[in-house]
């Protein structure tokens, strides 16, 4: 068995929101980053067995947004990531924990089902993983989809509603470690 740990160093932990509304060509689908998270992948051979990701969210930070009417400001990505925070509920869980319960092989890498712990509430998602070999380490990447509202949050919105962000938020983990 052989347990890998990576964390900022090692690559990328994002969050992709898309737009919604009468006003969604105003608004921003936005790739935030976060630059305080640890993963830890075990692997038996070369099969994954488990996946655990903990994120801090008060290292959120935009990185890029497209569409919209103009550019984004600095003022615009601190705005952002302070509703970010709130709708999160930051202040009162400053983490976000993933923690595999089982890992079935696909023909691509692996789907891991997972318990996602965001605001307090613990809901079920599964992680599409892939594990590649790269020159001296391994490549780790997964993806899956977060529902705001299935954690109790309520998406931002403005204009009366008229603006939101998706309910559904992508997260990315992309990672390369030694072996």
């Amino acid at each position: 068995m052989t347990s890998l740990t990576a964390g900022p160093a090692d690559g990328t932990l994002t969050l992709h929101t898309g737009v919604e509304g009468r006003a969604a060509k105003l608004g921003h689908a936005l790739t935030i980053a976060l630059s305080d998270w640890s993963a830890t992948a075990e692997l038996d051979g070369e099969a994954l067995t488990s996946v655990e990701v903990v994120a801090t969210l008060s290292s959120l930070s935009v990185v890029s947004g497209t569409g919209g009417v103009k550019p984004l400001s600095d003022k615009d990505r601190g705005s952002i990531r302070d509703n970010a925070l709130e709708t999160l509920k930051a202040g009162a869980h400053p983490t976000v924990q993933v923690t595999s319960t089982s890992v079935t092989p696909t023909a691509s890498g692996y789907d891991v089902a997972v318990q996602v712990s965001v605001a307090g509430v613990v809901q079920p998602a599964v992680l599409a993983v892939t594990v590649a070999p790269e020159q001296g380490g391994v490549r780790v990447s997964g993806v899956t989809g977060i529902v705001q509202t299935e954690h109790g949050l309520s998406p931002y919105s403005a204009m009366m509603g008229g603006l939101k962000v998706s309910d559904r938020v992508e997260v990315r983990l992309d990672v390369t470690v030694a072996r």
